[in-house]
């Protein structure tokens, strides 16, 4: 795997951190899925001298993220795929990690992974039954549905990875019927059909208010208008839905009721309550599937 003489030459002088590669950077094959916009993840393991917490940084025409991980855990799924760094001489070496978790292992991880997103997916779309969480439940549905393909995929021994998740479902080779229902019904719930570049200029606006105060909202930004260009306007439309149900699924009620105006802009949610009851039925039904098989 060749790393750019940029990054090398800056990952070099580090030598007092424990560096490895993670993400989509890290699939050197013909299938290779990054984009021109993706950055080059580098995770920080344990104790570090780089100052603590996530940070960007620019080396010449790259983006670099890295990422604190300051207790090593096999189980990390983040981890799983990373491509450790040897940085102590002045050409950047890569290996791929000698400790490599066992294949039965790694797929126990997966699996166990991927069914706690369909506990949360079942956790979000049952709220819908109560009275009071009607002007959430497109919310809370699309959340949901947001859950599920990544329980979907986790299971199928896939990294989620929400500016690729469209085309890793496009990929995904599905061996059971109800897998194919599911990712289907997702689609219809996150409402895909709709994706305009109209709508998605508008949720755009609403998606930068609401992640202002993000570290990488720079990164975020170039992707969205990275896709846009580029004409993947199903993709960026799932892209923006993602980045904004991820931030709201971790506040409570008060908060998701307060913004509930930009929330709808970003995510174009529709309030056709019959409809939106119908498909959070069929959601539990398949996340319950998914626990059982």
């Amino acid at each position: 795997m060749k790393i750019p003489d940029k990054i090398q030459e800056y990952l070099s002088e580090k030598t007092d951190s424990q560096l490895a590669l993670i993400g989509c950077r890290t699939d050197d094959t013909n299938t290779r899925i990054s984009y021109d916009c993706c950055e080059y993840d580098i995770a920080v393991i344990g104790e570090n001298d780089m100052g603590s917490g996530n940070k960007i940084m620019q080396v010449g025409n790259y983006t670099l993220e890295f990422l604190d991980f300051p207790k090593y855990n096999h189980s990390e799924i983040s981890l799983l795929n990373m491509v450790k760094l040897k940085n102590k001489t002045s050409n950047l070496l890569v290996s791929q990690d000698q400790h490599s978790t066992p294949k039965t292992d790694i797929k126990r991880i997966f699996i166990a992974a991927g069914k706690r997103r369909a506990v949360d997916s079942l956790f979000s779309v049952s709220k819908n039954g109560h009275t009071k969480a009607e002007l959430n439940s497109a919310l809370n549905l699309k959340i949901a549905a947001y859950d599920l393909i990544e329980g979907i995929l986790l299971t199928s021994e896939i990294r989620p990875m929400p500016i690729h998740e469209m085309y890793q479902l496009r990929q995904l080779e599905v061996r059971k019927d109800f897998i194919n229902e599911a990712i289907q019904l997702c689609i219809e719930c996150l409402g895909i059909e709709r994706a305009t570049r109209t709508i998605i200029n508008r949720s755009y606006k609403a998606l930068k208010e609401i992640l202002k105060e993000r570290y990488d909202i720079g990164l975020l930004q170039s992707k969205i208008e990275f896709l846009v260009q580029h004409g993947l306007i199903a993709d960026c439309y799932y892209y923006i839905g993602k980045l904004v149900c991820n931030h709201l699924e971790k506040k409570d009620y008060a908060y998701q009721l307060n913004y509930h105006k930009l929330n709808s802009l970003a995510l174009d949610l529709t309030s056709d309550y019959e409809n939106i009851n119908k498909r959070s039925k069929l959601i539990k039904i398949y996340c319950k599937n998914l626990l059982k098989n």
